[in-house]
């Protein structure tokens, strides 16, 4: 008879109080240079709560080495692959841990989880580095696994990680939608800590709720992330919902998302994701759709090339609003093909002006602060003029221009500007490739 697998080798676990206010973390080891492999799959039980869709479990024994209560601990330079769940996770009190330097593949969950205290008053999963990590081949087992999933836990940096390779989305930024305060159910709802939460209304809005968000003033930056989204739809390279404010996307490159189905996107802000920043990052050959952009979130300095389509081929798809304080300035929406949708707006419901199916307000990118941006098509320059004509007559884009950015050799990847390119004029930062992914 063979004995039961193990779902996580190595426990590193404080003194936990999970109800209460305050634990007692473990402090200061390091694991380093050693490698994980082997374990067993994790099964859904009864009483489970989980993340966002149950892409992964809150605080549920299914990865090769898991923080539990934890300080100052590092891992590094360690390997983890062929194993039936994720890889490392830091669960509820992780503060100041750092995971570096590690190789993470084939596993059948996620790679690399923080993963905090459900909504309530109780924030202690906080800066903590995700640094110079490369995952690939995530989510063998379980499909919907992301590379890198930060879930209630805030002020992290996750930078110069190289994720590729994965099934679904290569990194998620994640908390908890309003709505899922007033459900039952084992996604989402059963994470919250009622009993710190009781003073809220039956029928929360989510200013009522984000003081509980405690996904805020992540960075996530210099993370170079290509073939994501190789078998599932709806998903994207980096992902942002239900996370409160404070948040920033910038510098990372994403390229080669080449599956084709229409539901993905490079980087996507969900429904009632607010104050995020997306800016400085680099969009290249991804299919369908470069950014979406909802609500009063900023898309500033990116540059978006050439967008795989059909199915859609929107370089930025504006979707829910209304996009008060949102900003739309100093992207490169650039097409070398004659097949491409700069911004594309949703037409109204049936019977309606300014609502979708669902009764979201529609997004228009005349009500975001939008200008000097850049709109060229090469194969058709002229795709380029009929969109700035439309914008500015609807009052926007009035500094924009639709000429050539001049890249030094976009036909082969080439980003950077030459001396004389009218971005440069224009105030927009060039992209340095040299900083991104891996640092060694």
């Amino acid at each position: 008879m063979l004995a039961p697998q193990l779902t996580e080798l190595i426990r590193i676990e404080g003194t936990i109080d999970k109800e209460g206010p305050q634990d007692t973390p473990v402090r200061n080891l390091c694991f380093r240079g050693l490698t994980f492999m082997h374990g067993d799959r994790y099964s859904i039980a009864s009483d489970d709560a989980g993340l966002q869709h149950d892409w992964d479990m809150h605080d549920k024994a299914n990865a090769l080495v898991r923080l539990r209560g934890t300080e100052n601990c590092v891992i590094q330079q360690c390997r983890f692959a062929h194993s039936g769940g994720g890889a490392i996770r830091v669960d509820l009190h992780g503060q100041q841990n750092t995971i570096s330097g590690n190789l993470i593949e084939h596993v059948g969950g996620t790679g690399i989880l923080l993963c905090g205290y459900g909504p309530g008053t109780k924030d202690v999963n906080r800066k903590n580095l995700v640094y110079n990590n490369h995952i690939h081949h995530t989510g063998r087992i379980y499909s919907h696994s992301p590379g890198i999933m930060v879930w209630q836990s805030g002020e992290n940096r996750v930078a110069n990680n190289l994720v590729h390779h994965t099934p679904y989305t290569g990194i998620i930024i994640s908390g908890c939608m309003t709505d899922f305060f007033r459900r039952q159910g084992r996604e989402l709802s059963r994470t919250i800590r009622r009993h710190e939460v009781a003073r809220l209304s039956k029928q929360p809005r989510l200013e009522d709720v984000r003081p509980y968000l405690h996904t805020h003033d992540n960075l996530i930056e210099y993370n170079e992330i290509h073939h994501a989204m190789e078998e599932l739809g709806d998903g994207n390279a980096i992902y942002i919902r239900g996370a409160g404010a404070g948040n920033v996307i910038r510098r990372n490159y994403i390229h080669h998302l080449v599956a084709p189905m229409k539901m993905q996107a490079a980087i996507r802000t969900d429904g009632g994701q607010r104050d995020t920043l997306i800016s400085e990052n680099l969009i290249y050959k991804c299919t369908s759709q470069g950014i979406i952009l909802k609500l009063n979130n900023w898309c500033e300095n990116n540059i978006v090339a050439d967008v795989i389509a059909p199915p859609r081929g929107y370089y930025l798809s504006v979707r829910e609003g209304p996009l008060t304080d949102a900003t739309i300035r100093q992207n490169i929406f650039y097409a070398s093909s004659g097949t491409c949708t700069f911004i594309d707006e949703l037409p109204p419901g049936k019977g309606r002006t300014s609502e979708d199916r669902r009764g979201r307000t529609l997004a228009k990118a005349r009500d975001a602060d939008t200008d000097h941006n850049i709109y060229f098509c090469a194969a058709n320059p002229q795709l380029g003029r009929e969109m700035l004509e439309k914008q500015q007559r609807d009052g926007v884009d009035v500094h924009s221009q639709t000429v050539d950015p001049l890249f030094v050799d976009p036909v082969n990847g080439d980003f950077r500007f030459k001396p004389d390119s009218p971005a440069l004029k224009m105030g927009i930062v060039p992209f340095d490739t040299s900083k991104v992914g891996l640092a060694n």
